[in-house]
């Protein structure tokens, strides 16, 4: 079952990514915190589930998300598996966000505070200007795979 969740930044780094419209800060952490992030799910063997629990509603959305999480008790082994790897997914995706973050705030803060929240343009700005970043940035940023982000 393929789910898409809006996350509210609970931390600080979701919203790194995060689409926000806001003027120029005087440091991007003060962008930061209004931010939100859209993310794909896809939670493997809830199929079955959904389709006996939930009928009629669409795989997709936080209705179906909503609707299994109401039959909790009700959910296949399997799906209950998906949700729990999911999670961990996710978590582990919030984790390189915080550590990207705290490798590149003072780059983020030097090259790009003109630069609007959202859609991977703050990575794409650190990205043209690799050769004056620190290395910890880049490193954090490549090791997390961060470093494509918004790259067509």
């Amino acid at each position: 079952m393929n789910m898409i969740k809006k996350v509210v930044p609970i931390i600080l780094a979701m919203a790194f990514v995060a689409g926000s419209e806001m003027a120029t800060a005087a440091k991007l952490a003060d962008k930061l915190p209004n931010g939100s992030i859209i993310v794909d799910i896809k939670i493997e063997g809830c199929d079955l589930d959904a389709a006996k629990l939930c009928p009629g509603l669409p795989k997709n959305g936080r209705k179906i998300f909503m609707c299994m999480m109401a039959y909790e008790d009700n959910l296949s082994q399997s799906c209950k598996l998906g949700i729990t790897e999911a999670a961990m997914a996710l978590e582990g995706g919030m984790m390189a966000i915080d550590h990207s973050i705290k490798a590149c705030e003072a780059d983020a803060d030097k090259y790009c505070l003109d630069v609007e929240v959202g859609d991977g343009r703050i990575v794409g700005c650190l990205r043209e200007n690799e050769s004056g970043l620190d290395k910890q940035c880049v490193t954090a940023l490549k090791e997390t795979g961060l470093w494509n982000l918004g790259v067509k």
